[in-house]
C-alpha cells in the first residue's frame, strides 16, 4: 500500500489502524495482541504501523480518545445543560442505546475488563479519563437537581452509580453475551423503564 501523503489520507490510515487494533484486542486480549498482527489486519507493514503508533499502549490511548472521550463529552453536555433532572434523564435515555448499538465502545469495555489485572496502567488510564469523569458528571447533575429541590437523595456519588448501572451492564452484555440468533435486548424500553423508576424513587412531587 502506498504511503499516505495528505492529511486526509493519513487520518484515514490512522482510523484503519485503530479499527484493526480494536479487533485484535477484542479477539485476543491486549496482552496477546501483537503489533505485527495489527499491521497485517490493516493490510499494512509493521513499519507503517510504527509511523503512527509507537506501542500497543499508544494505540489503546488513541482508542480511548476516539471512542470513549467523544461520548463522555456528550454525556457531560447533557448533564450540565439540561434545565431539569427529568429532561436530563430523558436525554440520557435517548443517547445511551445509540452509544451501545452504534459505536464500538462496548468492545473497548470488554478489552479493559479482560486485561485489567495484567496491565494496571491501562486500567488506571481508563478510569482516570473516562470512569471518574462520567461518575462526576452524573453526580454533579444529581447534586444540582437536589439543590433545585427536584429530587431527594443522600450521596450523589452513590446515586450516580445506580443511574449508570444498567447502561454499563448493557454495554458489557452487548460485547460479551449478545447472540446474533437472539432478539436484541430492547434498550430503549429498558432505559426508559429505569429512568421512570429513578424519577419516581427520588423525585419530589409538586404540590
Amino acid at each position: 500500500m502506498k504511503r499516505a501523503r495528505t492529511e486526509d489520507a493519513k487520518d484515514e490510515r490512522r482510523q484503519i489502524l485503530l479499527g484493526a487494533a480494536l479487533d485484535e484486542f477484542f479477539l485476543k486480549g491486549f496482552a496477546a495482541a501483537r503489533m505485527a498482527d495489527i499491521a497485517n489486519r490493516a493490510n499494512l507493514s509493521k513499519g507503517a504501523l510504527y509511523l503512527y503508533f509507537e506501542s500497543k499502549e499508544a494505540l489503546f490511548e488513541a482508542l480511548i480518545q476516539s471512542l470513549a472521550v467523544p461520548r463522555l463529552d456528550q454525556i457531560e453536555q447533557i448533564a450540565s445543560s439540561s434545565p431539569s433532572f427529568r429532561e436530563a434523564m430523558d436525554r440520557l435515555v435517548v443517547f445511551a442505546p445509540l452509544m451501545i448499538r452504534q459505536t464500538k465502545l462496548p468492545r473497548l469495555m470488554k478489552v479493559i475488563i479482560g486485561d485489567s489485572q495484567s496491565f494496571p496502567n491501562i486500567l488506571r488510564q481508563y478510569r482516570d479519563q473516562i470512569v471518574d469523569r462520567l461518575l462526576g458528571a452524573i453526580a454533579m447533575m444529581l447534586s444540582r437537581a437536589r439543590d433545585r429541590g427536584e429530587i431527594e437523595i443522600g450521596d450523589p456519588g452513590l446515586m450516580a452509580r445506580l443511574v449508570l448501572a444498567p447502561i454499563v451492564l448493557s454495554g458489557l452484555w452487548e460485547a460479551v453475551f449478545a447472540n446474533e440468533d437472539e432478539t436484541p435486548v430492547d434498550l430503549d424500553t429498558l432505559f426508559r423503564m429505569h429512568a421512570d423508576h429513578v424519577i419516581r424513587a427520588i423525585g419530589i412531587e409538586e404540590n
